[in-house]
């Protein structure tokens, strides 16, 4: 019973030495100003210590026991961790690099290989879910904080002496309102048409009965792997007559061939016999396609739909390459950059109290920007939690 108990404790104990482990890292891969700190590199030094110690002893037992080779043979790794640990703790004390430091990444199977009952793993899952998310969602409170706060503040996530002059000026600019409906003409339009053509291109792959069936599939899979690049694309737009046009936003994006395959692997997980009985019953191709297939597989052409929308709002490389002269019809995200580029004084000439305001003006920029896609996704969320696993199993 003892037994058991220390057991427990010593896994617990090395979960927490290597989750801190990864803490300190990642704590001083986020901040550079921490990169390295005399205080940092003690608490990992530490925590190195323990997770070292635990392993050359339960080693020294192992090979005790089992001998040398067969005690390789099933913790090669570990042995692996020891050596490496051992050299980059040499090396950042020689040196003051902390790359060699993620060597501790190593000892994670180990670690965790101890849980290997389903609830505990089930919490160690949950806990590092909820990592990735604090990395996801501080930052965003964060952008939310410094727009809502007066200049001059220490700000983390929550707004100090809140004011609003900075949302108030962003929404009040012409200029960015009428780059806001030019993406949202972009990412509506191109939506329809990217989503309606990889629907209806997706149903004639996914039959078997299609001519030249594999030639097909290998033309569409050349153009997702291979591409001319910047340069032909330009070239492209401009002998179309495209560039400096809002069509140069819109029809480059429209066709993902990835989201189309995902499309046609759904069309396949639909039984056959939906349609043979369908042209039993007189229907033709048509509408056996809008009357059964579309509705069937509603989850997925969402799914895709909402990548789409990701995709036009945030794209930002188009109106670099195919707009140069016509700037009205710059998209947000431009719009945004090239306010980011400009020289605070410049501005602060015409606007003086704009110069203290200035990195709040940048986060209520981002924040506005940032407002429709939040919005979308609740309304989202029930086909894209269907549509990312249907067509997994077919039946």
């Amino acid at each position: 019973m003892k037994e058991d108990t220390h057991s427990g404790s010593v896994r617990i104990v090395m979960l927490l030495c290597w989750i801190l482990s990864l803490a300190v890292l990642m704590i001083e891969a986020v901040d550079g100003r921490l990169n390295s700190t005399k205080e940092l590199d003690a608490v990992f030094l530490l925590l190195w210590l323990v997770l070292e110690a635990e392993s050359i002893l339960k080693l020294k037992k192992k090979i005790a026991k089992e001998g040398f080779r067969e005690t390789f043979k099933f913790n090669g790794a570990e042995m692996l961790w020891v050596i490496l640990a051992f050299i980059s703790v040499i090396v950042m004390l020689a040196s003051q690099s902390g790359w060699m430091r993620w060597v501790v990444l190593l000892r994670g199977p180990s670690v965790l290989r101890r849980f290997n009952d389903e609830k505990t793993f089930e919490v160690i899952g949950e806990m590092i879910v909820v990592v990735l998310i604090l990395f996801f969602v501080v930052p965003f409170f964060n952008i939310i904080a410094v727009a809502l706060s007066a200049p001059g503040q220490i700000i983390n996530v929550i707004p100090q002496n809140i004011d609003f002059f900075a949302l108030n000026y962003v929404i009040h600019d012409t200029a960015f309102l009428k780059s806001f409906l030019n993406s949202i003409f972009i990412t509506v339009a191109g939506t329809l048409i990217g989503t309606i053509a990889m629907a209806m291109a997706a149903y004639p792959l996914s039959r078997p009965e299609l001519p030249f069936r594999r030639g097909w599939m290998v033309f569409y899979m050349i153009t997702m792997y291979f591409g001319g690049g910047m340069a032909p694309a330009i070239v492209l737009m401009n002998a179309l007559g495209l560039m400096n046009t809002i069509w140069a936003l819109i029809l480059p994006g429209t066709i993902s061939i990835y989201n189309m395959l995902l499309i046609k692997g759904t069309y396949e997980g639909i039984p056959i016999e939906l349609n043979e009985v369908a042209r039993i019953d007189g229907a033709s191709e048509m509408c056996i396609y809008f009357k059964i297939i579309l509705p069937l597989s509603k989850a997925i052409i969402a799914t895709t739909a909402f990548m789409q929308i990701v995709n036009f709002w945030n794209n930002y490389t188009s109106s670099i390459l195919y707009i140069t002269t016509n700037t009205a019809i710059y998209p947000v995200q431009a719009y945004i950059q090239n306010f980011m580029n400009r020289n605070p004084m410049e501005i602060a000439a015409y606007t003086p109290e704009l110069l203290a305001y200035w990195n709040n003006l940048k986060t209520a920029y981002l924040l506005v920007a940032i407002v429709p896609v939040i919005c979308a996704y609740p309304f989202m969320y029930r086909f894209l939690q269907n549509g990312l696993t249907v067509g997994a199993v077919k039946g």
